[in-house]
């Protein structure tokens, strides 16, 4: 018996709860049991924020969003073209929009939310229409597990770079945007 790869759609659960579990612990453990969402990050940063206190909850939505990236960006590296010889031997300047365009395809895909990534003359700007980790009304600016996806897709796209991911507070409820300059910091 043969055992097959894992579809995009399959990837995604998985490595949320992967990153939780890394994250959080036990505490994530019992989160993801308790949680009567139809998908595992539905609602996290709620009750993370409640559990931890506001501060504390956007700083572990941040790491549980770097967490995912590291699970699920290396299963989906061959179907989202990012293992293309194409795609490894662009230079940065071009290479960096062109990872974009491919991440917010995938997490258009993996958190039913669009993604849309649209050029910068400093950088690029990742919108997303929701955040799909907490509720509505929650403010859009505080979308942590977003800035810690692109934080570490990022990284693991430039070989070892790290970007200063800055939400844009003049996103209209309930999107998210986000400036990823197109330099990294070091």
């Amino acid at each position: 018996m043969t055992k097959t790869a894992p579809t995009l759609e399959e990837i995604a659960p998985a490595a949320w709860r992967h990153a939780v579990v890394e994250i959080l612990g036990a505490e994530g453990k019992t989160w993801l049991h308790t949680a009567e969402a139809a998908t595992p990050w539905e609602g996290l940063l709620d009750w993370l924020c409640r559990h931890y206190g506001r501060n504390a909850g956007l700083g572990a939505g941040l790491r549980v969003g770097r967490a995912f990236a590291r699970q699920a960006l290396p299963l989906s590296a061959e179907e989202a073209g990012f293992r293309d010889v194409d795609f490894r031997f662009l230079p940065w300047p071009r290479k960096m929009p062109a990872g974009l365009a491919r991440l917010g395809v995938l997490a258009s895909r993996w958190f039913a939310s669009p993604v849309e990534v649209l050029p910068h003359p400093a950088g690029a700007l990742w919108q997303a229409s929701t955040c799909p980790f907490a509720a509505a009304d929650f403010p859009p600016q505080n979308c942590t597990p977003w800035v810690g996806f692109l934080q570490e897709a990022l990284y693991w796209l430039s070989g070892g770079h790290l970007f200063a991911i800055q939400p844009q507070p003049d996103a209209p409820p309930p999107g998210v945007s986000l400036f990823i300059p197109l330099r990294p910091l070091h």
